[in-house]
């Protein structure tokens, strides 16, 4: 990849599958010249000669005799993504067209572009600094709200800024002390040395406070885990099919059905959760063979691991009862409860009084649907918006950012440590010195000023192509 950034690349760039429209795109020196032998602009100009920042309406030529409805859009280098020439042809979202399309191209001579190379060029050619290529992957791959605010965070260039602003720092400290050395045969006065004591203080303290106060990004990758629990036959796999839209549970009116833990993935307004349907707890209906003990067993283990814990009570027959029969919950943790089979309740004063008594327990039907609209709204205000974790005023920071920002404080405070005991008189320049280009080289590792194959090859594995 990086060896060849002259050529030409072409690759899909929109989400695979059938659409309304789907897109293909160019980077390179030949890009409007290939992108020009399939598309005809309806007029002037033609696609090969158009300037920047130009959209051109016109059709797409597969084969002889076949051409489809087209836009083209044309970015002109240095002024584009990739600070090359770029071409994106929008078309019908058709595979089979889009890879009759890409062949052609490639026929002329483009070549397929590899994982993350539009990105990469981009990079290397000092568009963006590492830390906003990881906030690219990171966009692609959110799936909640508090992904997607650290990935636009990194996107958006923050830790970039506060890492050169470090840098910067450093460099001037590098210089000075740099110049020290060069006159060894005088004295380091007592006012530098306490100007480069007030630079290292402030350098650890700050460092020292980016890594405490950061999310570690790992962390937002993880999808809520929301687990229903309750007695056997209180509505809970109804439930789970309910609020997913699919049968992903057999749903019986036989106690003790549920043996495994059953996962599906519901989309709530502030991100995705896993959903997870539990055999019966605390009941006296449904066997009592090993395999129902090992079923309640991995329930109680799915239970102890949850970010929510729904309790759902059968409020048919004997509601107070079915309501003790919860029990309390489970210290420390998140709660709600919800109060099944409601639409079986005539008596709408019975009603009002057991969700008085139930605190701010949600009345539902799994069968009828009534009160799920509610029950989504109160999980997501739970997980995603009262208290939530996510990196709404620190920084998101991976490992590799991590371990880099480690590094440089490491060096800092060894740097420190160097300056003696009354941080007046530097009495080993040349060893503060060289902690401080250690620092410098961490804070270069971490913006991709200096870097390896590994690094860039383990960082651009997490792109699609076409990105």
């Amino acid at each position: 990849m990086y060896d060849r950034v002259q050529d030409t690349i072409v690759a899909v760039s929109s989400p695979p599958g059938a659409s309304a429209r789907g897109i293909l795109r160019l980077s390179g020196s030949r890009a409007a010249e290939l992108a020009g032998m399939l598309f005809v602009s309806r007029e002037p100009p033609p696609l090969s000669a158009a300037p920047g920042y130009t959209r051109l309406f016109g059709s797409v030529h597969i084969e002889a005799g076949m051409r489809l409805p087209a836009e083209a859009y044309v970015f002109r280098g240095p002024a584009s993504y990739t600070r090359q020439d770029i071409v994106e042809l929008h078309t019908v979202g058709s595979p089979v067209l889009l890879a009759m399309l890409t062949d052609r191209l490639v026929a002329a001579g483009a070549r397929p572009a590899e994982p993350g190379e539009f990105t990469a060029r981009a990079f290397l050619a000092g568009a963006m600094d590492l830390t906003r290529v990881e906030g690219v992957a990171a966009v692609i791959h959110a799936h909640s709200d508090a992904q997607l605010r650290a990935a636009r965070s990194l996107l958006e260039g923050r830790l970039g800024r506060i890492a050169a602003g470090f840098r910067e720092r450093l460099s001037d400290l590098s210089a000075t002390l740099e110049a020290a050395i060069d006159f060894a045969d005088e004295a380091v006065d007592a006012p530098l040395g306490r100007n480069v004591a007030a630079v290292l203080e402030s350098m650890e303290r700050e460092l020292a406070q980016l890594l405490d106060r950061a999310v570690a990004a790992e962390r937002l990758d993880d999808r809520p885990r929301v687990v229903l629990t309750g007695p056997p036959n209180a509505g809970k796999s109804t439930l789970l099919n309910q609020l997913t839209g699919q049968d992903r549970a057999i749903a019986s009116d036989q106690a003790g059905t549920t043996r495994d833990v059953l996962t599906a993935v519901l989309m709530l307004p502030g991100g995705e959760i896993v959903l997870c349907d539990t055999a019966g707890l605390g009941g006296s209906e449904g066997p009592d063979d090993e395999p129902a003990r090992l079923a309640r067993r991995a329930a109680l283990d799915c239970v102890s691991s949850a970010d929510l814990i729904i309790r759902v009570a059968d409020i048919a027959d004997r509601p107070l009862e079915a309501l003790t029969a919860l029990g309390a919950a489970p210290p420390g943790a998140r709660v709600l409860t919800v109060l099944n089979k409601s639409d079986r309740m005539q008596d709408g004063a019975e009603r009002v009084a057991l969700c008085a008594r139930a605190g701010e327990a949600l009345p539902v039907s799994a069968l009828t649907g009534e009160g799920l609209d509610e029950l989504r709204a109160r999980m997501d205000a739970v997980l995603f918006r009262e208290g939530a974790t996510g990196a709404r005023d620190g920084l998101a920071l991976y490992a590799r950012h991590r371990r880099a920002l480690a590094e440089a404080l490491d060096a800092v405070r060894r740097a420190r440590e160097a300056l003696g005991p009354d941080q007046l008189e530097i009495r080993h320049v040349e060893l503060v010195a060289l902690e401080v280009r250690e620092a410098l080289r961490s804070l270069s590792l971490l913006l991709g000023e200096v870097t390896t194959e590994d690094i860039l090859g383990r960082i651009f594995a997490r792109f699609c192509i076409g990105k």
